[in-house]
């Protein structure tokens, strides 16, 4: 997980905010998924997907901006016992999740992120700087958190420490891995050049799926290379 530095909302959201839902009696003010929001949906999801640079805000899998290939996550849920429902159009509660469920051999799903969480409250934010920072991984693949109730949430809320995820993020690394040893073979790879490379892929327009295990295990191969 990376900071999500948020944008600006998009215009049809602000315009759609700002107006009153006329189906009812009495005229309310609009609500998420009312009369109209079916064309203001789309342009949301475009948004996040900018601000998100094409990664979920939980855990960074591929998104892109259409129905079937992710989900709006209401970080405050709209509903539930945690529910808020006047932050259910706030922008800076609004982030793009996968769609969060992998395939099992039995033919059950894992579920994480978003799926997982459901009306679930949590106190990670993604657009948090300090909550990120405090984000770290093991070789193994998993997420940690020197904050204890952060912990909690990856766990317990989001499922990011699966077995699937985890697996997924090794694979991503040993992608890396075998690029590096097309420019690298004998394996010494320069620590200055592999900053510069973890500093490319935290910049890149479009981030690389898994981009927080990447960019912290470059992070780490430039520290032993530099002993």
């Amino acid at each position: 997980m990376i900071r999500v530095r948020k944008g600006s909302p998009p215009t049809e959201l602000v315009t759609y905010r700002a107006s009153l839902d006329s189906t009812a009696d009495p005229p309310r003010a609009a609500r998420y998924d009312g009369p109209g929001f079916e064309l203001v949906k789309p342009r949301v999801r475009e948004a996040l997907v900018r601000d998100q640079r094409g990664l979920c805000c939980y855990c960074m899998a591929r998104i892109e901006a259409s129905e079937s290939k992710m989900k709006i996550e209401h970080r405050v849920p709209q509903r539930g016992p945690s529910g808020d429902a006047s932050r259910d159009l706030d922008w800076t509660n609004l982030f793009g999740a996968c769609c969060g469920a992998i395939p099992r051999a039995s033919g059950s799903a894992v579920t994480h992120c978003d799926s997982s969480k459901g009306d679930a409250s949590i106190s990670i934010d993604p657009s948090e700087d300090t909550h990120t920072r405090a984000i770290s991984y093991e070789r193994n693949g998993r997420v940690t958190s020197s904050f204890a109730q952060h912990q909690r949430d990856i766990d317990d809320v989001l499922n990011l420490n699966c077995d699937e995820l985890r697996a997924r993020r090794v694979d991503a690394v040993q992608e890396l891995k075998q690029w590096l040893s097309t420019k690298y073979p004998d394996r010494g790879y320069p620590s200055d050049k592999l900053r510069l490379l973890r500093d490319k892929v935290l910049s890149e327009p479009e981030g690389r799926p898994y981009l927080g295990f990447l960019a912290w295990w470059l992070e780490r191969a430039a520290t032993k290379a530099a002993r």
